[in-house]
């Protein structure tokens, strides 16, 4: 097979940059607990410094509210484990935050369900 000097090594469906390198080579999260239904959001506060182009596009998508994960990847046009990376790293620095389920801090806060659940604990022994 002849070498031609002339051909372009960038594959058209990846862009210019593979997903893998714009994660520095990582392939796991640090929050494991992110699936493709989890939702994210952009926090209150901006950030102070100017992102990255691909945290950008991820930060300006959850400004207009809660996106899963899924949601993020199929807009963007990226792997799903490079879209949970990428929103790990905003977590991290707190650019973004997981919105708790309305509700739920004042069923825990509520003394019955608490009750209930420790006689259901109880009652599993």
């Amino acid at each position: 097979m002849a070498h031609d000097d002339n051909a372009v090594w960038i594959e058209d469906d990846l862009g210019s940059v593979r997903p893998y390198a714009l994660v520095h080579g990582r392939v796991r999260a640090t929050h494991p607990e992110l699936d493709r239904t989890s939702l994210v959001q952009a926090s209150r506060e901006p950030p102070a410094t100017a992102l990255q182009t691909h945290y950008a596009q991820v930060f300006n998508l959850c400004r207009s509210g809660p996106r899963s994960v899924a949601e993020i990847a199929a807009t963007l046009e990226k792997p799903l484990q490079v879209i949970k990376i990428w929103l790990s790293d905003l977590l991290d620095d707190r650019y973004l935050t997981v919105p708790m389920p309305t509700g739920f801090t004042t069923a825990t806060n509520d003394l019955r369900v608490l009750e209930d659940v420790l006689a259901g604990l109880r009652r599993s022994l």
